[in-house]
């Protein structure tokens, strides 16, 4: 299956597409900082989930779906981050976690699969 036909991807999508509506909007003070940050560790998901598409070796497919979930953990403190410091809203925080929450089941699911099938 073409990456980007995935529901990981989709939701991914989705979730990089908000987040740089978000930070588009953040003060100043953020915007180029955490800000930046953010919209390149997000960008920095589809690279894995490409990667952990497109091998078929499992030991590697692992690898690139442990560096998926590492970025995304990095990315969840950011967004954590930028909640308090008021760079988004309680509101806007939680449908990122809604999302976040959602992706994080998908490569989870996939990747403790028993065949570690190619697609999550």
């Amino acid at each position: 299956m073409i990456a980007s036909q995935l529901p990981v991807y989709i939701d991914t999508y989705q979730l990089v597409n908000t987040l740089i509506d978000y930070v588009s909007k953040f003060p100043k003070m953020y915007k180029y900082t955490l800000g930046q940050k953010i919209t390149t560790v997000s960008l920095e998901l589809f690279e894995y989930i490409q990667l952990a598409n497109m091998t078929t070796d499992n030991t590697s497919r692992m690898k690139y779906l442990q560096g998926f979930q590492i970025k995304h953990e990095l990315l969840k403190v950011m967004i954590r981050l930028s909640t308090d410091n008021r760079a988004i809203t309680s509101k806007q925080s939680a449908h990122l976690a809604m999302l976040n929450d959602k992706i994080g089941k998908q490569i989870s699911g996939w990747k403790n699969s028993k065949s570690c099938s190619r697609n999550p």
